[in-house]
């Protein structure tokens, strides 16, 4: 400003002027703009007036650019998280964010973004990964823009880290399953293996296992032992993977403890039997033998025994008493192994009741006789 054609002294004018919008002409002639003044270009007028001459004045218009503060969203990365739980990513995208190279306050700022497969970004800053979420690496754009200036925006990128949850597979044990029978092993191997520390869902999960020897590991979780499988313990090892990560997987060991089937010789009785004759005492030790609560099927076992006296029990079960045998009764024990257990045995007593044979004397007739010779 110039009084007498040249430049002002402070202390020769006085300067009066009426505050407009965000702008203050000071009386020491500073101009001052109001703090939180949204971008764009202002205007003040001011007046100064020759001390000496109070009537002497002149006007003029100060003219501000105020410009919005410098903001910047910065990428932020979290995780791991659980897929299955999902939920809260643990981070605040503001967090890490500047608004005129201070951290910024979350009043000052509105978030905008577009959820980005399981991610979202929440207003409030925060980030939300959807439940069921397969194991792998995310991520989702938002952009923050300033309250005061809604023009005046960045944006930035989430990236999450995804893992699959926990899994185990237990070990089980089954039985005493009955060998002869086998069948289901009375056992779901799924009834104690975990997902995510809780119970597993059937349908979360795939079984897979390579039958061994009698048992297998059917795909629903039951096992399934053989028929005619031999008594002793068996093990076969299957593997759950998760559906939603097929890599997500766990082995473990099924273990099955096989018995013999219940085996009963029953005692016999024959006769009465020729003693003169002998031979074939007209039963068969096994038709009252049982094997698993039913009748012994000759293939199934093995007989042994010892002959005592006049009889024999033969392999085939027959028993035979000697020729000319004195009238009396007779004992002999025999004993039945099963074939597909040797050690699974019964042992049982035959007991023949030998008569003598029919004798008759018979009348006879002689003569005539010469008397005197």
């Amino acid at each position: 400003d110039l009084l007498n054609g040249v430049k002002v002294v402070a202390s020769d004018v006085k300067i009066t002027s009426t505050p407009n919008g965000p702008l203050t002409v000071n009386t020491d002639g500073t101009v001052t703009v109001a703090e939180n003044t949204k971008a764009g270009t202002y205007t003040v007028d001011y007046t100064i007036c020759e001390v000496l001459n109070p009537n002497n004045c002149d006007t003029a218009t100060v003219t501000v650019t105020v410009v919005a503060a410098p903001i910047k969203a910065v990428n932020d990365v979290a995780g791991p998280i659980n897929g299955i739980v999902g939920g809260d990513a643990g981070i605040n995208v503001l967090d890490n964010d500047l608004l005129n190279g201070v951290k910024v306050v979350a009043s000052d700022v509105t978030i905008t973004s577009t959820p980005n497969g399981p991610l979202t970004v929440n207003t409030d800053g925060t980030v939300t990964v959807a439940e069921n979420t397969k194991a792998g690496e995310y991520t989702v754009d938002y952009t923050i823009c300033e309250v005061l200036n809604a023009d005046n925006c960045s944006t930035a990128t989430v990236t999450v880290t995804v893992v699959a949850a926990p899994i185990k597979a237990v070990n089980d044990v089954a039985g005493p399953i009955n060998g002869i029978v086998g069948g289901d092993a009375g056992i779901n191997v799924l009834d104690n293996d975990l997902l995510n520390g809780v119970k597993v869902t059937p349908s979360d999960v795939k079984i897979t296992s390579t039958p061994n020897g009698p048992l297998t590991v059917n795909t629903d979780g039951t096992v399934t032992v053989a028929e005619n499988t031999k008594a002793g313990e068996y093990t076969v090892d299957y593997t759950i993977c998760e559906v939603l990560n097929a890599e997500n997987c766990s082995t473990a060991t099924v273990t099955v403890t096989v018995v013999a089937a219940p085996i009963k010789a029953v005692n016999d009785v024959a006769g009465p039997i020729n003693g003169i004759v002998g031979g074939d005492a007209g039963i068969n030790v096994l038709d009252n033998d049982l094997l698993n609560g039913v009748k012994v099927t000759p293939s199934d076992v093995k007989i042994t025994s010892t002959p005592n006296g006049p009889l024999t029990v033969n392999t085939d079960g027959t028993v035979t008493v000697a020729e000319n045998t004195k009238a009396g009764e007779y004992t002999v024990d025999y004993t039945i192994c099963e074939v597909l257990n040797a050690d699974n045995c019964s042992t049982a007593t035959v007991t023949v009741t030998v008569v003598a044979a029919p004798i008759k004397a018979v009348n006879d007739v002689a003569g005539p006789i010469n008397g005197i010779v």
